[in-house]
């Protein structure tokens, strides 16, 4: 059983997919951030959250204009595992991170 991430928000502006794969045991996904380069972008998990930041680089503009997303995407009895990935290649970034069964 798989399903997909939430609709996305207006203050999150890149195109965002995230799959909670329950066969494979893993989450997960692809964020469009072209043309961003990679020391702008920011991947952090905690235990049951992903966080996705991505800073403005426009000298130019004295606005912030940072996104950040943050979701759980886990049914509650999951956390995320040891085992994770993140990889940046031509513009798109894709996170793959193990779940495995919350100790109660």
């Amino acid at each position: 059983m798989s399903s997909a991430s939430p609709p996305e928000t207006a203050s999150f502006p890149y195109p965002t997919q995230i799959v909670y794969d329950g066969r494979a045991d893993e989450v997960r996904a692809a964020v469009d951030v072209a043309p961003v380069a990679l020391e702008d972008v920011t991947v952090e998990v905690g235990a049951r959250r992903l966080r996705i930041g991505v800073a403005s680089d426009d000298a130019d503009d004295d606005t912030n204009d940072d996104a950040e997303r943050t979701v759980t995407p886990l049914p509650r009895e999951l956390v995320f595992g040891d085992d994770r990935e993140a990889v940046y290649n031509n513009g798109v970034l894709s996170v793959t991170l193990e779940t495995v069964e919350r100790w109660r």
